[in-house]
This record gives C-alpha cells, structure tokens and sequence, in this order.
C-alpha cells in the first residue's frame, strides 16, 4: 500500500489499513472531534459522515449543495472558521460532483487548527486526488476504499492517509484486526494488477458518457458527474419510472429524500456491458410512464441552471 501510493519516499506520512472507509471515518471522528465542537459537511451527502459525527457528539454545520448541484465551495470555505473537522466527499456522493481543483488543499492550508477529511472514494473515476499534497499540510487525511474501482465491494478494505503525527493517534484507536486476512489478500493482488483497474475505470468513463447521452436524448436532465455514477432529474413519474425499471430486471436508486434531489434517480454505471440493459429498457421504461401519468414535472434546480 505504501508503493501504491508514494508513501516510501515520503517519510513523514504514515498509513492505516480500516475496514472500509466506513471505519476510517468513525476513528477519524472518534479520534479528533470532542463534544460539542463543530463539524461541517456538505449536505446532501453520505449518510456515515452525519452518524459518526453525530456519535463523536460534534455540532453538525450543513453547507447545501447548489441548486444545480454543483459543489458548494465557497460556502463550505465560510463554514470551516473556528470547526474542529471538514468532511469532503470528491468527488462528492450522492451527486458526483467534483470539488474544484485544489480546494481541498486550500482549504486545509487555510484552515491549519482544523481537520481535513478528504473522502476519495471515487477518485480512480474522477482522475484526481489530494495525495500528493498530504506531505506539506499536516491537517489533511485523506480516505480511499477499494470498493468502488478496485472492485473488492464487501471485502471491506480502506485506508487512511496523512501525516504520522496525526495517524499514528488513529492507530492506537484501531482493532488490530479491522481488516481481515482474505481482504488483504484479494487487496494485495488488486495493487499488483493496476492495468486491470485502468481499462475498468476507462470503460466505466466511457459508459457514463453512454448513458448520458441517451438520458438527454430522451429528454432527461443529468448532471455533471466524476463518479461511477449519475443522478438524472425525471420530475414527477421518478418513482413510476424506478419500478417500471425494476420490472424490466434493472434496479437503480430513487434519491427523493432531499429536497435538492426530489424527482431524480440515481443510476450506477459499471462496463458498457454492463449498462446495456438499462439503456435497452430506459426508452420503454419512459414510454410506459408517460402513458400512465403524462410528462411530470422537473423540480427546481434542473441541470443547466444557474447555482445561487
């Protein structure tokens, strides 16, 4: 793991083998954030963030994403004066949308007496990461799971990456049998075949494009995305359209539980084989909703809008 990610040459940087990403988020927490002091996330976003924050006993500040779901940069930099951790998913989830290039570094430069949490889970998709400034910005940690293009979901193996000062406290808060012996197995020969997770990444890339295309050409709303994934705005008929979908075998997620999100759905992009089906049963998914309940209406917010 150090190979993998430079951290040889680096001496001061240290690494610490989690569960998960899930688990490295909980120590983090766990490790930095007393009681009552503040942590700023990005909302909406992954739900553990919230929880394990929540059990550290930290005051959540929520910074909203844009209307248009952009990444809200310059409120989360209002937000992180005088907070004890910044939690920031890039790209971000569940949107997939990419923080700006830097930010994440600027922000923890800026920001010194806080922690930064950068939750890089998606970071094979998107191209970009904050690794390679861990060594100059001793309040960065940077997470990364080996769920998403390494394709271990479920083994549960993650990592935290930062300063040694900083992690070797994380360390301490560890069980020393977090990760189990056929995760680190499957890990090991994951790292050594780097070719492999390249074409998966670039056919996932390519899929994604595919998938948009035939979202807009059918009239409906995407927005830009980094990740392994899309949200599309279908209005109204988002939940007809969820199981008319399922009904045909494809299973995607109906994200209406924010207000931000109300009337999208969330769909998950894999090989370009693999997102064959949904696009052979996205045209009489939409057919079959419109005939029983007309167009729908697109909430506030679609893609292409302005953020405010």
């Amino acid at each position: 793991m150090a190979r993998h990610f430079g951290l040889e040459r680096r001496p001061g940087l240290e690494l610490v083998l989690t569960s998960g990403v899930d688990e490295g988020i909980r120590l983090v927490c766990d490790c930095f954030v007393r009681r009552g002091e503040k942590v700023v996330l990005v909302d909406p976003g992954y739900p553990m963030y919230r929880f394990y924050a929540t059990l550290a006993g930290a005051e959540i500040v929520s910074v909203e994403c844009h209307r248009d779901l952009s990444f809200p940069a310059q409120p989360l930099r209002a937000e992180a004066a005088g907070c004890r951790l910044v939690i920031v998913g890039n790209p971000h989830n569940p949107t997939g949308a990419p923080a700006p290039a830097g930010f994440v570094a600027s922000l923890a430069a800026d920001f010194p007496g806080a922690i930064v949490l950068a939750d890089e889970a998606y970071a094979e998709f998107a191209g970009d990461s904050s690794v390679a400034a861990l060594g100059r910005l001793p309040n960065l940690i940077v997470a990364r799971t080996f769920s998403k293009a390494y394709g271990l979901a479920g083994l549960r193996a993650g990592v935290l990456l930062g300063d040694r000062a900083a992690l070797q406290w994380v360390a301490r808060m560890r069980s020393p049998y977090a990760v189990n012996s056929i995760a680190l197995l499957a890990l090991t020969a994951a790292l050594e075949d780097e070719a492999w997770m390249a074409r998966y990444v670039a056919e996932v890339r390519a899929a994604r494009g595919e998938v948009e295309a035939a979202l807009r050409a059918l009239g409906v709303p995407t927005y830009p995305s980094a990740a392994n994934f899309l949200v599309a705005r279908f209005g109204d008929r988002a939940p007809a359209v969820r199981e008319a979908l399922q009904s045909r075998g494809v299973l995607v997620r109906d994200r209406s539980d924010h207000p931000l999100l109300r009337g999208t759905l969330r769909i998950g992009v894999g090989t370009r084989e693999q997102v064959g089906p949904f696009l052979a049963a996205l045209g009489p998914a939409l057919a079959e909703t419109t005939r029983a309940g007309g167009q729908g209406n697109a909430a506030p917010g679609a893609a292409g809008e302005e953020s405010r």
